[in-house]
């Protein structure tokens, strides 16, 4: 795989260990890895919750400082940063744009980053990173043909063709969230905007099965779906993890309410799969740990179309937005002797 970035150097000889780090809007990810890509240090904490980009920066640099004491190193002394954000990036020019969870909207992170590090950095989207990492240690690895798709609060899209990440003319392919499975005019008013979230996600994200399983149980007025309730409380506390457990189980009214956000699901990635012929599409996120879920999404592709793609569950969990950072790094800065 070939990648780009924002800096070039002429090596990393002489440094042993890299940081990988996966912003995301609630939680980061922060690894220390030799330079082999092993790692010997993970962190996960919150996200930086501040209202401007340049105490955003300063904190999650000083996140970094708080992990690499751990294995006593400064930030002067890493061979590379990689850094992935929630959001589209330029990796050349740093500009980012696009990113409804953080205060970096149309911001420079080279700009930004420059004051605190000035050596070898990789900047990109983190499903980008995510779709390196799964490619690199995961369940993409041996494919030059591969789609990631990551599904939780929302849906995000990655996209490696003949190799190599293909980001598109404005660093926003894979921006599938905004894919329309279910046009419906009278719900659309106006254009939507950059920080709005998708409408595919609304319908197919975990926040969406969520919502759906909700909004079904209250339609019954009680009569069905009593396992649910119970496993939540009630009703309003159900969400998507009670319903894919239970349908797991077999349980016939969580079964049901899965029916509609796995067909959208499933009409999106066959859109994909018609479109790019990948070899294989790498789902991630918390419901690729479900069996029932992957498998009866394999069975609705299926039914869309008969272009064949390997449908599987990513390997690195949310290790590999990090992971691909690190590669990022690696792949970029090393000399071809190095690699």
């Amino acid at each position: 795989m070939k990648s780009s970035a924002a800096q070039s150097v002429s090596g990393l000889s002489g440094k042993g260990y890299t940081a990988g780090i996966d912003i995301g809007g609630t939680k980061t990810l922060i690894l220390i890895t030799d330079s082999s890509g092993h790692i010997v240090v993970r962190n996960k904490r919150p996200t930086v919750q501040v209202q401007d980009a340049e105490s955003f920066i300063a904190g999650v640099f000083q996140q970094l400082d708080e992990v690499l004491q751990e294995v006593g190193l400064l930030r002067d002394r890493l061979a590379g940063i990689g850094i992935g954000f929630p959001g589209a990036v330029n990796p050349q020019t740093g500009m980012i744009h696009h990113v409804p969870a953080l205060p970096l909207d149309g911001m420079n992170l080279l700009e930004l980053i420059g004051p605190y590090y000035d050596g070898p950095l990789y900047l990109d989207n983190d499903v980008n990173m995510a779709a390196l990492g799964e490619c690199w240690q995961g369940a993409g690895a041996g494919s030059t043909q591969m789609v990631m798709v990551t599904v939780g609060t929302g849906i995000g899209g990655a996209m490696i063709l003949n190799g190599e990440l293909h980001r598109g003319a404005g660093y926003t392919a894979g921006e599938i969230s905004y894919f329309v499975v279910d046009h419906r005019p009278e719900e659309t008013s106006g254009s939507v905007s950059s920080l709005e979230f998708g409408r595919y996600e609304s319908l197919a994200s975990g926040t969406g099965i969520g919502e759906h399983a909700r909004r079904w149980l209250r339609q019954q007025h009680g009569q069905v779906g009593e396992h649910i309730i119970a496993q939540a409380g009630r009703v309003e506390d159900v969400q998507a993890v009670h319903v894919l457990q239970l349908a797991a189980a077999g349980d016939m009214d969580a079964q049901t309410i899965m029916q509609e956000p796995i067909g959208y699901m499933a009409a999106g990635i066959a859109n994909i799969v018609s479109l790019l012929n990948p070899e294989r599409i790498v789902v991630g996120g918390g419901v690729s740990e479900s069996s029932y879920y992957m498998s009866e999404l394999a069975r609705r592709v299926q039914q869309f179309t008969p272009i064949k793609a390997q449908l599987v569950p990513a390997q690195l969990g949310n290790e590999a937005g990090a992971l691909g950072a690190v590669y990022g790094v690696l792949q970029t800065f090393r000399t071809p002797a190095e690699r």
